[in-house]
């Protein structure tokens, strides 16, 4: 058996394949599920798109932004977003009070698929990371 050097082993690579069609072809299958929803396991991996900070709202200023805040959001067509309540540290008595009236709203709410506390980095413990139901684009 002859031996070949890099450059004819290369070259006959390049004459039988179609670089511009391969990587047509990856384009194709990176993109998830081909324009379809995403998994639910792809949004929970995905960041937050879009966020409201409820910081120094009174209570019932706060349940009524975070619910004009999910409503909007779903009509957008986001599927992850973060609400920021706080840890409720400089509430009376230190007890958070903003949170526990969110996460019922979004126990309540139909926009809202799952409720989970986001990385660290994201907000923790004084946010929560939501997946909203899909719904229509408006």
């Amino acid at each position: 058996m002859a031996k070949q050097s890099f450059a004819d082993i290369y070259s006959q690579w390049e004459s039988t394949h179609d670089e511009a069609r391969a990587l047509s072809k990856r384009a194709r299958d990176d993109s998830p599920n081909h324009g379809e929803e995403p998994s639910i396991n792809e949004i929970r991996r995905m960041n937050a798109q879009d966020e409201i900070d409820l910081h120094q709202m009174r209570l019932e200023d706060a349940v009524t932004a975070a619910s004009q805040f999910l409503e909007q959001s779903q009509r957008r067509g986001l599927r992850k977003v973060r609400i920021v309540t706080g840890k409720g540290l400089h509430s009376e008595n230190g007890e958070a009070v903003i949170r526990p009236a969110v996460l019922a709203l979004c126990k309540e709410s139909s926009l809202v698929r799952e409720v989970s506390v986001p990385k660290a980095a994201e907000g923790g413990s004084g946010a929560l990371s939501i997946i909203l139901k899909a719904g229509k684009k408006s």
